[in-house]
């Protein structure tokens, strides 16, 4: 007896549109991207209750022809390809021809158009899949059309749905990213009779700007690049603005809006230096790639993509964005917000105070109290005074009597020239260096030329420095952190590691997988300062480590370096061993409250001072907090 069954045309057709229609989010973006590939310069979307009980979508496209009418909700039907060559160079977001065939099959369908050389428009309806006659009606040019009762015929389905204000959501967040993939075409979106979003197609930066609003145009700037056939531009977020999720991130790739773990791993690493662990740069990406170098036939959704060589495309994004960050100013400024409400005054208690100024002008100018009060500390950035050009000397004499002091397995640590002298507890007599910075001359720098005062510190932690009418607030520590932790990567890449033998070889274990992923960089491991050789079948044997890493746990970094294996993405240096090199700056760096003479706050503000140094500390603080004169003035009501 036979056992095998042909499904009937109510059946297969539901089981389809499971693939495609899952979720109200998924007609509207289906719905959207038919309006987007008719060349629509406008779209309005509409949704109530979710969009469980209606979605609309119209534009002013080029419309369907009459002659088409009976054609577009058959599955397979679609005018976006012809050929099996047509997938490898596809240029259109919808071109499966299953969307309108899978979404009637599960709701109550009209559907009006009108092409510019037709007189008249048409409509039809599709109630479950089963398609009325076709009607004359009159209409503008472009395609209207309402979704009712999405899963009416599937209740099991409807079942599974979210409460509507979650199916909103997600909607929401859809209809975001089509702005953002879509600057230059005017969408309307409206929610239960209210607009929630309204972009004008007036730019990618008024797009973001409709999207997050003020707070977040504050803290981006634009970028552009090309390479390899391969154009990047977009908006990135500062280093010093980050998120604690990847929702603000958004991958747009020949203007389709993807996700992709490649690139977003990559930009992650490019920004893994200048922000804090567990928070996410910002960042809106258009690449404009060639159409065979990547397969957007992945998955029905059209989410995901494939692309022809991860590790080019990751590579790419990494050092140009990376290469982006080193050249921006990472300093923070304090603002104040501009209050509307200005505070109202009382005149008549100003009236017996106008001969308050002048007095106060004359005590300044005769008495020699006053004239003598100044902010302890304050010290011209060109030493004038033979005291402190003394304290100069002296200072790189105490230098070449404590570098003798720093000794790993006989090797001496080179470059120091910086010696903290700190508070009399136990075990501060150890001098701490911090190497000079050799970083390429490009246009960022801190404070632009010499003239420059620095003020003094404040709570033996903060460096104040006065510059053309701005005040420079500078942790010590985060500082010379960062300039260690530089000094360091440099050293990792310029082979310059020193290297000790482990007492009991460390041996790794590892399946088939992991095994060949470190046979392919064994020699990028070895130059990290690991001794390692195969030992047996998917083992591998460490016989030496870093010296740069006290006691290191060698399993755990062997945990990073495995950690991407799934994504076959490139595997460096930095990436594997950057936590530990953060450790050791931040240990070796002078500390908060640590008490520098005058010679030791200028030096460390000369390196920071280098050209293109990175002004966060490799956790992602800021280093330097910068206060305009205006914002101090407010604060003492001189301007309102």
């Amino acid at each position: 007896m036979s056992k095998i069954n042909i499904l009937t045309k109510d059946v297969y057709t539901k089981i389809a549109a499971g693939e495609v229609v899952d979720k109200p989010a998924s007609v509207v973006k289906e719905l959207v991207e038919n309006s987007i590939d008719a060349h629509a310069t406008n779209i309005t979307i509409e949704i109530l209750d979710g969009g469980i009980t209606q979605i609309k979508v119209s534009d002013n496209g080029s419309g369907i022809d009459a002659d088409d009418f009976n054609k577009v909700f058959l599955p397979h039907a679609t005018s976006k390809i012809k050929s099996i060559a047509d997938l490898n160079k596809i240029g259109t977001l919808g071109f499966r021809g299953e969307a309108l065939a899978s979404i009637a099959a599960v709701s109550k369908v009209t559907l009006s158009s009108k092409t510019e050389s037709d007189d008249e428009g048409h409509q039809i309806k599709v109630f479950g899949g089963e398609m009325e006659d076709i009607v004359p009606i009159g209409a503008t040019t472009g395609t209207y059309i309402v979704v009712d009762e999405l899963f009416y015929n599937i209740p099991a389905r409807k079942k599974f749905l979210k409460k509507p204000k979650q199916e909103e959501t997600e909607i929401t967040n859809y209809v975001s990213r089509l702005i953002l993939a879509n600057p230059n075409i005017s969408i309307k979106y409206i929610a239960d009779n209210k607009i929630v979003y309204q972009s004008y197609g007036s730019g990618l930066y008024d797009a973001i700007y409709s999207i997050y609003g003020k707070s977040i145009v504050d803290n981006i700037f634009s970028f552009e690049f090309s390479r390899d056939n391969y154009k990047f531009y977009g908006y990135l977020g500062k280093p010093t603005y980050t998120k604690p999720n990847r929702t603000y991130q958004t991958l747009i790739i020949n203007g389709r809006y993807v996700i992709n773990q490649t690139v977003s791993t990559s930009v992650f690493r490019a920004y893994e230096n200048h922000i804090m662990k567990n928070s996410f740069p910002f960042y809106v990406i258009n690449m404009e790639i060639p159409l065979d170098k990547v397969d957007v036939n992945v998955h029905p959704n059209k989410l995901d993509v494939k692309f022809e060589d991860n590790n080019l495309l990751f590579g790419i994004i990494y050092s140009e964005i990376s290469n982006i960050l080193y050249h921006i100013n990472d300093t923070k400024k304090i603002t104040t917000e501009d209050d509307d409400s200005k505070e109202n005054v009382d005149i008549s208690k100003l009236e017996n105070t106008s001969n308050i100024g002048t007095e106060f002008n004359k005590l300044e100018y005769e008495s020699n109290e006053i004239k003598e009060v100044s902010l302890v500390g304050e010290k011209e950035h060109v030493y004038e005074s033979n005291k402190e050009k003394n304290d100069e000397i002296d200072f790189k004499n105490k230098i070449n009597e404590t570098t003798a002091q720093y000794k790993i397995n006989n090797s001496v640590m080179e470059d120091f020239d910086f010696k903290v002298q700190q508070p009399n507890t136990v075990d501060n007599n150890e001098g701490i260096s911090i190497p000079d910075s050799n970083v390429d001359q490009q246009s960022i720098q801190l404070l632009q030329d010499a003239s420059y005062k620095i003020i003094g510190t404040i709570f033996n932690t903060y460096i104040l420095v006065e510059k053309n009418n701005k005040v420079l607030l500078i942790d010590q520590h985060a500082g010379h952190e960062r300039i260690l932790f530089d000094k360091f990567n440099k050293d990792l890449e310029s082979q310059q590691i020193n290297t000790q033998p482990l007492l009991i070889p460390y041996v790794i274990d590892c399946n088939y997988m992991e095994a060949q992923f470190i046979k392919e960089n064994i020699t990028l491991i070895n130059s990290m300062g690991f001794d390692i050789s195969e030992f047996g079948d998917n083992s591998f044997k460490i016989s030496s480590e870093p010296v740069v890493f006290n006691n290191i746990d060698i399993s755990q970094i062997f945990d990073n370096i495995l950690n991407d294996i799934d994504n076959n993405l490139i595997l460096s240096k930095q990436n594997v061993i950057r936590d530990y090199i953060a450790k050791k700056a931040c240990k070796a760096a002078v500390k908060a409250n640590d008490c520098l003479s005058d010679s030791e706050i200028d030096h460390l503000v000369t390196l920071l001072n280098n050209e293109n140094q990175v002004l966060l500390c490799p956790h992602g603080r800021p280093i330097v907090v910068e206060l305009d004169k205006k914002e101090i003035e407010k604060w003492f009501k001189r301007i309102v």
